[in-house]
């Protein structure tokens, strides 16, 4: 491992390790609600929740992203809402005394968020930061790793030429995340790495099981224009490194030492 690779991980790790402590303070009031703007058409409504509770102003330019679908089993239609706050990234660059190692971090920080819309209490959470390069919107996968009643949330993000998946969990009004892997890294090099993930019915709970398994990606070239908007298709080499499966104590995914 080179040097600067060797320092490339240091800072993923150190990034990975604040999503999740910073995930951890979010648990304990997701909902709070200072604002009413229920009387509002439901669009617009997410729309000034979402200014009120990140603090954006009138002029700054973001995307807003609204996923609905049943996230629990109250049969009533939730939603996720996903924030993208590029501008606001570059516009706090180009006042640090290291704007060109911000760049080329591609602007590493809290600039994602998503919320959660619960439709039985028609509330919406408070903010919950995904640090990673705002060069790249979160992208919202709904899977049913727990009830085929209804979804959970998992989210790809990307940190520069590398991808990883959180998975959480709804609980209470609580959100949580409860798993979190790589998908890829080293996009652009000659040498990538890649996980491809596959599930079984859960060992201990009604979770799914997540299995890791080496991957390797199909057609990979080193030649990428834009690894920020790069989707590659990751294969199963068949080689099983990871199981891992839910335990209901903890709330968290764990696995069993070799």
């Amino acid at each position: 491992m080179t040097k600067y690779r060797f320092l490339y991980c240091l800072i993923v790790v150190i990034v990975i390790s604040f999503s999740c402590t910073n995930n951890k303070k979010k648990e304990e009031i997701v909902f709070n609600q200072k604002n009413d703007f229920s009387s509002l058409p439901f669009d617009q409504r997410i729309k000034r929740e979402v200014e009120s509770k990140l603090s954006i102003p009138g002029n700054e330019k973001y995307d807003l992203e609204i996923i609905k679908s049943y996230l629990n089993a109250d049969n009533k239609e939730d939603a996720v809402i996903t924030v993208n706050r590029y501008q606001f990234a570059l516009d706090e660059a180009s006042k640090a005394p290291n704007t060109a190692q911000i760049a080329e971090m591609g602007y590493t920080g809290n600039y994602n968020f998503f919320f959660y819309f619960d439709g039985k209490s028609n509330l919406i959470s408070n903010p919950i930061a995904v640090p990673s390069s705002p060069k790249a919107p979160l992208e919202v996968l709904l899977e049913n790793n727990q009830s085929e009643a209804y979804k959970d949330i998992t989210i790809v993000y990307r940190i520069r030429n590398s991808a990883f998946k959180n998975y959480y969990l709804i609980e209470n009004g609580i959100i949580q995340i409860i798993f979190q892997w790589k998908l890829f890294d080293f996009i652009g090099t000659n040498i990538p790495e890649a996980n491809f993930i596959n599930y079984e019915n859960g060992s201990y709970s009604l979770f799914k099981d997540i299995l890791i398994y080496k991957g390797k990606i199909k057609d990979y070239s080193p030649i990428v224009k834009d690894v920020y908007t790069y989707n590659p298709i990751i294969e199963n080499e068949g080689t099983l490194l990871y199981r891992f499966f839910y335990d209901p104590k903890t709330m968290k995914y764990m696995t069993k030492k070799k």
